[in-house]
């Protein structure tokens, strides 16, 4: 009788012990420190996109009006000027178009009358783009016959992707010459009219 008491003792104290180590260690499970994060040198992140300043073209309307063989614009009329202003933020890139608005004029013997040339104080500014046949290079720039009379408008890019940093300026030069044939009558080109415009296109921000 004590024998089985005894044993009975010694399961109620292994099942009390056994129980008491569980308790042990579900209160370990949720037991903790609390802690404070010291963020004296804390590290941040900001950025802010660029908002660069529009290009400015400047350059000028000029007539020539009642023009004979051998008349050109003087050099000012045929200035013009591209700037990345010194408050823009980032260097930009442009394309540079010469469009034909009007013309009526027209060759003689196969001999153009006008001759449009356009030079940059940059040289390899001004390039050939495309295939045009009326187009040649000179000096730091092209030269075109302009004496087709039909098909306008016509656009011709002579400027791809110029790069120009902050504060930057290209200067142009255009110059138009109403060529003198000296053994040749030119009667056939009075009273017509010719018109054409620069446009500075695809303008974007460069890195």
């Amino acid at each position: 009788m004590d024998r089985e008491k005894g044993d009975g003792n010694t399961i109620l104290l292994t099942v009390i012990g056994v129980a008491t180590l569980l308790v042990a260690l579900v209160g370990a499970t949720f037991a903790y420190f609390s802690t404070q994060v010291n963020n004296e040198s804390n590290q941040s992140m900001s950025i802010s996109t660029a908002a660069p300043v529009g290009l400015q073209y400047l350059g000028q309307q000029f007539e020539l009006a009642n023009i004979i063989p051998g008349t050109t614009n003087s050099e000012e009329q045929g200035r013009f000027t591209v700037t990345n202003p010194s408050t823009s933020t980032v260097d930009q890139q442009y394309d540079l178009e010469l469009v034909i608005d009007e013309n009526t004029l027209n060759n003689i013997d196969g001999d153009g009358q006008l001759l449009l040339s356009i030079t940059s104080t940059t040289t390899g500014t001004v390039k050939k783009i495309g295939d045009a046949t009326n187009v040649t290079e000179i000096t730091n720039g092209l030269q075109w016959d302009l004496t087709d009379g039909a098909n306008v408008p016509k656009k011709y890019q002579f400027v791809d992707d110029k790069r120009i940093a902050i504060g930057q300026t290209d200067e142009y030069q255009m110059t138009l010459n109403f060529v003198n044939f000296e053994d040749k009558t030119q009667d056939n080109n009075q009273g017509k009219s010719f018109r054409a415009h620069i446009d500075l296109t695809n303008p974007v921000s460069v890195k």
